[in-house]
């Protein structure tokens, strides 16, 4: 009889263990997934097509191809809106790549490498806050802005590889939101 009560009570108490290390595991899966989801919502819209044809044409260094015209690449980003936008969205991409780093430590070199692309970004878009301020943004868009832009889009490949490599659920969510 002692035998039975002593199983009984081992049983409860492994039980228990169970059942509150599975709450605690299903708890911290739901707070991964409103962290993924609160980081994914910072995410600012922008035309990604054209954001897309602004930084290939910078990127695709073809001689034969014409490239895009001044007053087409303002229009296409949106103007110092488009790259308010997407210096926002650099920080997002920062945090979807250290996102990562909680399970897969090595992505800690594309996170620094993401860090030192928005800091350029962010150089660019201040050069164009000054022109702006003297009134030379026209002349000084293309040149910075253009760039800005490679980088982003640069960035948002190098962080669509990382989730595709590491073969996280969140790829195709991200795929739609980049």
């Amino acid at each position: 009889m002692r035998q039975i009560v002593f199983l009984f009570i081992v049983g409860a108490f492994v039980s228990t263990l169970i059942g509150i290390t599975l709450y605690f595991i299903l708890r911290a899966r739901r707070a991964s997934k409103n962290a993924w989801r609160m980081i994914l919502g910072r995410l600012r819209q922008i035309d990604r097509d054209k954001f897309a044809e602004v930084a290939l044409d910078l990127l695709d260094d073809r001689e034969d191809e014409r490239h895009l015209e001044p007053d087409r690449i303002f229009e296409m980003i949106g103007g110092m809106n488009g790259l308010d936008a997407l210096e926002e969205n650099c920080d997002v991409l920062i945090d979807l790549a250290t996102y990562v780093q909680r399970w897969y430590p090595d992505a800690l070199q594309l996170s620094e490498e993401l860090r030192l692309n928005a800091r350029e970004i962010k150089w660019h878009i201040g050069r164009l806050r000054g022109a702006s301020a003297t009134g030379h943004l026209r002349e000084q868009f293309p040149v910075y802005a253009q760039r800005a832009v490679a980088t982003y889009y640069l960035m948002t490949r190098s962080l669509l590889v990382l989730y595709e490599g590491v073969k996280l659920p969140e790829l195709a969510e991200l795929q739609q939101a980049l």
